[in-house]
């Protein structure tokens, strides 16, 4: 599987897993075949989606159309910290607004859920500090469904990073650049290799908290 950090793309037939999700959104596309994914980048405040997330969008897009599996899309997924994410005003609306644009890049219609971390109970803080801790998560496809997985950053262990441009795979990993091309070139050049959990395992979100609404 591939760890996705900000700006990276991705497809596994199985999991796609985010690390340290604070205020950025980890996207996931359920399709046939498996798990297409972006890591977008946080930021702490827009009153509307800009021109930025819409090429975001379209390389995302561009990157699943041309990927040799591409196939039937069945479900699109979020998982960030609403409260954290900068939406303006502070509502579900923003969350929406802004996977209906993914959703519109891919020409998706269908099943769209966001998981909201902020709704977590008791989230502990960064090791050392007074602000909450980032969080690491997990789509899994059992099956027909899919499973979002999560931890707290700070109880994860995880292999020494590495450059993303070290990992020879430019078809199942790839990046966008700063124009909302598919690239080669990372914009973020880190990646992880390996991770784990310190303590207990993953949290699997149940269904039942997650939003759910059909895009048209």
């Amino acid at each position: 599987m591939y760890y996705l950090y900000e700006h990276q793309l991705g497809f596994h037939s199985l999991a796609l897993g985010y690390p340290s999700i604070d205020s950025c959104n980890a996207i996931c596309l359920q399709t046939k075949n498996g798990l297409f994914g972006i890591h977008v980048y946080g930021c702490d405040a827009f009153g509307h989606i800009g021109r930025g997330m819409e090429k975001e969008s379209g390389a995302f897009a561009a990157f699943v159309s041309t990927h040799h599996q591409a196939s039937e899309m069945i479900h699109l997924y979020s998982a960030a910290f609403h409260g954290k994410r900068g939406y303006i005003p502070k509502t579900k609306d923003g969350v929406k607004k802004e996977l209906k644009i993914y959703a519109d890049a891919l020409g998706y219609k269908g099943k769209i859920s966001c998981f909201d971390l902020s709704s977590l109970p008791n989230w502990p803080n960064r090791n050392g500090t007074t602000s909450s801790d980032s969080a690491y998560v997990e789509f899994r496809k059992v099956f027909d469904s899919v499973s979002i997985l999560y931890k707290p950053w700070s109880q994860c262990v995880h292999s020494t990073e590495i450059k993303a441009s070290s990992i020879a795979d430019h078809v199942n990993y790839r990046s966008t650049d700063q124009k909302g091309n598919v690239s080669d070139k990372f914009w973020f050049d880190k990646a992880l290799t390996s991770l784990s959990t310190d303590g207990s395992g993953f949290v699997i979100s149940p269904s039942t908290v997650r939003m759910t609404f059909t895009h048209k």
